[in-house]
Formats: C-alpha cells, sequence, structure tokens
C-alpha cells in the first residue's frame, strides 16, 4: 500500500468552500481512480492535507495521468481557494492498523 500526501494553504475565509469541494468534487473522483483504497481530509491552523491510500505506485502514476484529476486540480485552482506552496509527498506503507478507523462526515 502507499500513502500520498497532498500539503497546502487554504483561503481561512473560505474553508468551508474548501471542506465542500473536497467532499463533493475531489472524493468523488478519487473513487473512481483505478487502485484507490480510501481518503481523509485533514486541516489545522497551519494548512491542509489530503491522505489517500493506493494499492501501489502504478495507481499513483495512473492518477497523475488521470483526466479526471488533472481537471480537479484544474478546478480547484480556479476557484481561489487554495493559497500558497504545495507539496505531494509519497510514502511505502510498512504497518499500522485502520481497523477501527470510523469515517467521519
Amino acid at each position: 500500500m502507499i500513502a500520498r500526501l497532498w500539503r497546502t494553504h487554504v483561503d481561512v475565509d473560505r474553508l468551508e468552500d474548501f471542506q465542500k469541494f473536497a467532499n463533493e468534487q475531489s472524493l468523488p473522483m478519487f473513487k473512481k481512480q483505478p487502485g484507490f483504497l480510501g481518503c481523509q481530509f485533514w486541516h489545522n491552523p497551519e494548512g491542509s492535507v489530503t491522505l489517500s491510500l493506493w494499492e501501489d505506485m502504478a495507481a499513483i502514476e495512473a492518477l497523475d495521468h488521470s483526466e479526471t484529476y488533472q481537471q480537479t486540480v484544474k478546478d480547484i485552482h480556479a476557484s481561489g481557494l487554495i493559497r500558497g506552496e504545495q507539496s505531494i509527498e509519497v510514502f511505502a506503507v510498512f504497518g499500522g492498523t485502520l481497523d477501527r478507523f470510523v469515517a467521519q462526515p
């Protein structure tokens, strides 16, 4: 399993709009991608993070070339919701558990 972290900053006056975009546009787009296992959207005063989990590196490479992913990226940039620097980090998952994970709306 591979974990992908996307870090960004959000216009704090539009945090609710960002959360709506994440749940109504990003999540459905992710669910359509081959090899997608799940994701969570996190926020604190320092910024926002999207954690997505994937079967393997091939799934992440396919995401990068996905038309629906590319359109979602264009849409979020055009929305003016995100600010400043962004970064993507990819990690091999070697242990841990999600057995008691409960998704929050």
